[in-house]
């Protein structure tokens, strides 16, 4: 077959001009063709052209249906990051294919092809074409009639180099370095070092909290730049998006149990095209009379992920039941040293004071999984709402509502019962930080929605609630609304950040510049979202330079959070006094603890004189004979408590627990 040179060339030049990359050769792919006007005359079922460098050549394949008959012409551009890079017109016929000269209403099949274009083509294509990532490169199509002009359909296709910035290292790098700042804020809780414990606590949690923000704006069913994609797809872990063959074969099996049908997209991707990502109601339409397969959102994210579409609930399902089994087992670990520890009667003073007997396992295990509802929530929120709309099968929807209901509820009561202990706190002492810290049971059992907050400002964890739920309602339910569900996240984000900004909730000024930031961005992001949604049917160069500086502005600020993480785990590890390093939080809460450590303020000193433990002049006083006869007050106290010692108040992970019989009464 011999090919008009320069026109088909230049043609082919653009439907190469960013494809995806295999190994470590040069090349350009492009897969699928996707509707870019209202009209359907062409439908697509398989659509792959690849172009390598090495060889000069291409090769096409096309499997289709027209609709179109008569002589036509096609204009093509070169969209690169929005910027028509190139503008030109050919007449079909110079490909020397019958179909084509004229064109015909038949099924149009076109086996694959393999040519070899000219120098003269080639030193088209910059360089820079192959080792940009994730470049932001469309051919458009425009099918007109040659008499006249009138412009029959439009078609695009998006093109890839296969460098791209979505990598399992990056994704494998965040997960460790996040469970390390956990793992290593309980330990150092143990060690009685409560001030690090929290600062650390809160760095871990502000850290995975902005990811999942992040992996959130991946899964809205808006038309992302590449950029866009590939930055959230390498932070989908945060929400239990993750590529496993063994959650993949266990999710299927179930959902074949239980009378479901597993989908075939990634089986199939050979003979199909799978594009991620459409764009109206008509084009699901034609693309459901062919047998391309469109995909947004959260289905979109779980291709990219190598998982089924009707497998996506059931991975985010069973990875939450993987880790909360990893750390059920970290904790009885944990228990069993302890244990150990306490039996051999370590001179460890720090250690002494925050051990106690082995018997509250249930205890803490009960309070764990409070905490692991907590982290897991927004994961839940969507993957549990969504399935609702997806329904792969009657059990799979059970389980959905299951889980979203207990978890929700458990929250709730947790809500519930603080502001109980708060309200009747500041009712007979005049503030909620006396019962929310001086009562162990309500420390240990509910400090974890509270703990990162100013004690006077216990009540942002409601807002906190709300907000992750609506969140993740709009997400869940607002699939097939792209503008709407813009719309309304840019309103909850906007109310977020104002509230955090004005309120200044967190437990110091560090905590809540960090806080506001991480809101301003997020609210920034819905602003991007919105944008890409083309509502303000901006030119696509605004659309390219905004996803490049959506990934600029969010890696630069997660890159923030890991040092500040890591400033913090290298403070609790190799200082030998890492409370030193933080300031006393100033919501005098440590003013209520009988056994704080780390910290020295002048109602500690005075605590210490009137128990007996030093005199006047800070000297150890032993303890004196005979004791005065306890208050009413303390009596009252004393029974509402379970122990007489106050537990630890950082409640990172998992919560510490403290021996009931070490101070007597």
């Amino acid at each position: 077959m011999q090919l008009n040179g320069s026109r088909f060339g230049a043609f082919i030049l653009i439907l190469l001009q960013s494809l995806q990359l295999v190994q470590a050769e040069n090349l350009i792919r492009a897969t699928g063709l996707t509707q870019c006007s209202d009209s359907a005359e062409v439908t697509v079922n398989n659509f792959k052209a690849v172009f390598t460098p090495r060889n000069n050549s291409i090769s096409i394949i096309f499997d289709g249906y027209s609709e179109v008959a008569g002589e036509v012409l096609i204009d093509v551009e070169l969209l690169v990051y929005g910027y028509r890079a190139l503008n030109l017109s050919f007449d079909p016929c110079s490909l020397d294919l019958a179909v084509f000269c004229p064109m015909k209403a038949i099924e149009l099949q076109i086996p694959t092809i393999t040519e070899t274009l000219g120098d003269d083509i080639l030193d088209q294509i910059p360089s820079i074409s192959y080792g940009v990532p994730d470049i932001d490169a469309i051919v458009r199509l425009k099918l007109k009639y040659k008499s006249g002009g009138k412009q029959i359909t439009c078609l695009e296709t998006r093109l890839s180099n296969g460098k791209t910035i979505y990598q399992a290292g990056v994704s494998w790098t965040l997960a460790v370095i996040t469970g390390l700042g956990l793992v290593t804020s309980s330990v150092i809780s143990l060690l009685g070092h409560s001030n690090t414990a929290t600062h650390l606590a809160f760095r871990s949690l502000a850290f995975l909290g902005f990811i999942q923000s992040q992996a959130m704006v991946g899964m809205t069913s808006v038309k992302l730049p590449p950029f866009v994609q590939s930055w959230t797809q390498n932070l989908q872990w945060s929400l239990g998006i993750v590529k496993s063959k063994d959650l993949q074969t266990i999710a299927t099996w179930f959902q074949r149990s239980t009378g479901g049908q597993p989908s075939s997209v990634l089986t199939s991707s050979s003979l199909v095209s799978t594009v991620l990502q459409k764009r109206s109601a008509i084009h699901r339409r034609a693309a459901e009379e062919g047998s391309q397969i469109l995909l947004r959102g959260i289905e979109r994210v779980g291709i990219r992920a190598s998982v089924e579409l009707s497998n996506i609930f059931m991975t985010g399902y069973l990875f939450y039941y993987f880790v909360t089994a990893v750390v059920v087992a970290c904790v009885a670990v944990v228990l069993l040293v302890r244990a150990l520890l306490a039996k051999k009667q370590t001179s460890l003073p720090e250690l002494d004071r925050t051990m106690g007997a082995a018997g509250d396992w249930k205890s803490i295990l009960r309070n764990t999984f409070f905490r692991l509802a907590c982290i897991g929530y927004p994961q839940m929120c969507i993957l549990c709402l969504w399935e609702l709309t997806r329904r792969d099968s009657a059990a799979e929807i059970v389980l959905a509502v299951t889980m979203w209901v207990v978890t929700t509820g458990v929250l709730a009561f947790a809500t519930f019962k603080v502001f109980q202990r708060a309200i009747r706190s500041k009712q007979q002492h005049n503030t909620p930080a006396y019962t929310l810290y001086s009562d162990p049971a309500t420390l240990n059992q509910w400090g974890f929605l509270y703990i990162y907050y100013r004690a006077p400002v216990y009540y942002f964890l409601v807002p906190t609630l709300v907000y992750t739920i609506a969140k993740g309602m709009t997400i869940a339910f607002a699939q097939p609304a792209p503008v709407a569900q813009s719309i309304i996240l840019l309103i909850v984000e906007i109310l977020m950040m104002l509230a955090t900004a004005i309120i200044k909730p967190f437990m110091s000024k560090g905590a809540n510049v960090i806080a506001i930031i991480a809101t301003v961005l997020a609210s920034l992001n819905s602003i991007f979202i919105l944008v890409f949604s083309n509502i303000f049917d901006q030119p696509p160069l605004m659309t390219g330079i905004l996803g490049v500086l959506f990934f600029i502005l969010n890696a630069i600020f997660t890159l923030v959070l890991l040092i500040y993480l890591l400033i913090g785990i290298v403070f609790a590890i190799f200082f030998k006094k890492p409370d030193t390093k933080y300031k006393p939080l100033g919501d005098d809460r440590n003013s209520f603890l009988w056994s704080g450590t780390g910290t020295t303020t002048e109602l500690s000193s005075l605590e210490k004189i009137a128990r007996g433990e030093e005199d006047a002049e800070g000297h150890p006083h032993p303890a004196p004979v005979v004791t005065a006869p306890p208050s009413d007050e303390d009596v009252s106290m004393a029974a509402r408590r379970p122990y007489n010692d106050v537990v630890d108040p950082s409640l990172p992970l998992f919560p510490t627990s403290y021996d009931h019989t070490r101070r007597s009464s």
